[in-house]
């Protein structure tokens, strides 16, 4: 059943106040290279010299490419969404609150280290000023920066525009000026600890490039976010992908290889080799101010995700809140700002670009699976600006590339990343769950795909045209009536002309009497062959299963008592076969079935087994009946599963060979509404149990018993199910 609604899910009315679409093009894109340029360009060319040798060069210019899918990917979502939330709000969408759970609080996280380890590292650089508690004064600039995203969106991106302006400038001057000093040798050997050195120097690097999503974090508040949100997007890429290297290749040149291992300021050692003094304090100016810019945009875009996550009730509902005058997430900077704090204050420098790196390498990998859910979901609403190109192969190398990285990582931060997972879901199941709308385009995928398959079963079941050989089970204490009312059932059934129809007989004081003349004569004229086969009551269970299986029987009925208590040994047997015959079987369960003009297919939520919708079909055409699928959904089911629902059955009443209806329900009650919309019906079908404790499950027992006409339980031990890896990605989407 195929989900496609008109619009896309909204949060919840009254939920926040709205914000406001001030962030032209140059805004935009000084918030994204803003937090990319910084901490990843100033302090890790140092540490990732250690790991890597000259081959950090390289490193960076990997770390781009890894991120080029995830940016397309963004770049698409965010002009088909450009609404607060990010990559939250699109994996949320695309595969389920409780994925986008884990990526909301992923991505915050991932930005809150980032921009920690941007204020670290600016202490640092500090340093070169004047001495100081490098830790306190990160704190103290947290602070500052706190207070200026509290004013307001637009004029701290103001502040942003101006800061990257500065630092692009003066980095290019920085390559222009150093690259005539640069000296071959110092690159060789350039990949020292080879391959896994250079794999895990970019996982480490890789940090550098989280800011170019960040932007998307910002959408609501950005004008013509069709046009500007992928040109900024793509465009901080670019830049990066040119910038770093070109940056890093001149501090390995002209730096020698001891001093740059072992510093936290590598732009400042490298400008001491080739600057004068004035040169290196215009160096450390522009290593603070852009350092300054990424803790900015990092406070910025993470502020946004605990707003967008409150709007989807999956967070609490204050971090909604939105100044009146600022028009600023005011509640969610505070709590992100607390963090930044308490994280400079407390942990080592490489282990935040670490986490930071890891978090996000995980969140990348989910933007690219977030964006093939939407492509393969068709949804109507789902109407982006700019579409990735060469789809889907960048989102295929993205997703195994970012976990590639991710397993270079070290232990630390690979187990931080899967103990967020954790974290996140129990904080879904615990808080969010019961809050949360569960529909997604992954969701609606699968279920296309499962419908899909379903129908195409369906079709092949009607288009059969009953079944060859089937079999009814006779014992004691079955009375006469019923057993007329199964040999009925049987040629209701049969395959006309052709079929087989094998009455199994325990019953001595019936026998010779079933079939009776006129159901014989019946059989004769739809050309049935009809064989008896009359046993003792000893070794019931095996006598009946060697019959099937030697006589290649498709269809077993059998008569389920009215008091299943009060007949254990009959249900036991019962509950036997159903576990063992190798064929489809069928339970009749209340009175005898006489005329039908109106069958009952019931179903609790999911797709019908198709053997259900075909035994309907066959039993309806013998007797010129309507068949009605009834279908209980949840109170709080969206009106998009309605309509994915009533299209399913449209799917499945195109095989039918008879008139259909349907009747969709939303209720608490299955019981009660099941047996009130099967009033006025001959016949209801539902499913029988697939479990090993009774004949039928509670459920089905309670339906059958409380409808006012025969019903039948219907079990196929050859129902597809979903394989090991569908089921667990349905898991996650739910």
């Amino acid at each position: 059943m195929v989900t496609n609604p008109k619009t896309p899910p909204t949060p919840p009315s009254g939920a926040t106040d709205a914000l406001q679409r001030s962030l032209g093009l140059y805004a935009v894109l000084a918030i994204s290279v803003g937090a990319m340029i910084g901490s990843g360009i100033f302090v890790l060319p140092g540490l990732g010299f250690k790991i890597a040798g000259p081959g950090i060069i390289l490193a960076f210019f990997l770390a781009g490419l890894v991120v080029i899918p995830a940016a397309l990917s963004q770049s698409e979502m965010a002009t088909a969404m450009p609404e607060a939330g990010g990559t939250y709000l699109y994996i949320d969408r695309a595969m389920g609150p409780l994925m986008g759970t884990i990526a909301g609080f992923g991505v915050w996280l991932s930005l809150v280290f980032k921009a920690s380890f941007a204020l670290v590292g600016l202490s640092a650089y500090l340093e070169f000023f004047f001495e100081h508690d490098e830790r306190l004064v990160a704190a103290a600039l947290a602070v500052v920066l706190i207070i200026i995203n509290l004013i307001g969106v637009k004029e701290t991106a103001g502040f942003q525009a101006v800061l990257v302006t500065v630092v692009l400038l003066l980095l290019a001057g920085f390559v222009l000026l150093g690259a005539p000093d640069t000296e071959p040798a110092r690159y060789e050997p350039f990949l020292p600890s080879g391959i896994k050195g250079l794999l895990s120097a970019t996982g480490l690097v890789f940090v550098s490039y989280i800011g170019v999503t960040q932007v998307a974090s910002v959408a609501e508040e950005v004008k013509r976010p069709g046009r500007n949100l992928p040109l900024s997007i793509l465009t901080s890429v670019a830049i990066a992908m040119v910038l770093y290297p070109a940056v890093v290749a001149v501090m390995v040149g002209v730096t020698p290889a001891n001093e740059l291992a072992s510093t936290e300021t590598p732009l400042l050692t490298a400008a001491q080799q080739f600057l004068g003094s004035a040169g290196i304090y215009v160096v450390a100016g522009v290593a603070v101010l852009a350092l300054v810019s990424m803790a900015n945009a990092g406070i910025i875009s993470s502020s946004r995700y605990p707003l967008a996550m409150a709007r989807n009730s999956l967070a609490p509902g204050f971090l909604a809140r939105v100044g009146t005058r600022s028009h600023a997430p005011f509640a969610s900077i505070l709590v992100t700002g607390s963090v930044m704090i308490l994280l400079v204050l407390t942990l080592p420098l490489l282990e935040l670009a670490k986490l930071a790196s890891a978090f996000q390498l995980l969140i990348f990998a989910f933007v690219n699976l977030a964006l093939i859910a939407f492509r393969e979901a068709d949804l109507d609403w789902y109407q982006p600006k700019f579409h990735s190109p060469w789809y889907p192969v960048p989102q295929v190398f993205g997703i195994i590339a970012s976990l590639l990285l991710l397993t270079q990582m070290g232990i630390v931060p690979t187990a931080g990343a899967a103990l967020f997972i954790g974290a996140g879901i129990l904080w879904y199941r615990a808080f969010g769950r019961s809050r949360a709308v569960k529909e997604s385009a992954a969701r609606d995928a699968l279920r296309a795909r499962a419908d899909d398959r379903l129908a195409e079963l369906t079709a092949a079941e009607v288009a059969s045209g009953g079944r060859k050989h089937i079999a009814i089970l006779i014992r004691r204490p079955t009375r006469p009536a019923r057993q007329h009312t199964l040999f009925r059932l049987a040629l209701r059934l049969s395959v006309s002309p052709g079929g087989k129809i094998h009455v199994i007989n325990f019953d001595t004081s019936t026998a010779n009497l079933i079939p009776t003349e006129e159901d014989q004569a019946e059989a004769d004229r739809l050309g049935i062959d009809v064989t008896v086969a009359q046993y003792t009551d000893e070794d019931r269970r095996g006598e009946v299963h060697r019959y099937v299986e030697n006589e290649g029987v498709d269809l077993f009925i059998a008569d389920l008592p009215q008091d299943l208590r009060a007949t254990r040994e009959v249900t036991r047997d019962l509950q036997w076969l159903r576990e063992h015959l190798i064929c489809d079987s069928v339970f009749l369960r209340n009175r005898v079935v006489e005329s039908i003009d109106t069958i009952s297919v019931l179903g609790t939520g999911g797709p019908y087994d198709p053997v259900k919708i075909g035994l309907a079909d066959h039993i309806a055409r013998y007797e010129d009946a309507t068949i009605r699928f009834v279908h209980l959904i949840a109170p709080d089911a969206p009106s998009a599963q309605v309509a994915a629902i009533r299209e399913y059955h449209e799917r499945l009443g195109a095989a039918l060979t008879v008139p259909w209806d349907d009747l969709i329900r939303p209720t608490e009650d299955l019981v009660s509404t099941l047996t009130e919309l099967s009033r006025g019906a001959n016949l209801v079908i539902l499913g029988a149990p697939t479990h090993r404790f009774h004949v039928v499950t509670d459920l089905a027992d309670r339906i059958s018993e409380a409808v006012d006409c025969p019903a039948l339980l219907v079990h196929t031990p050859f129902l597809e199910k979903p394989n090991a890896v569908v089921r667990a990605v349905q898991w996650f989407i739910s």
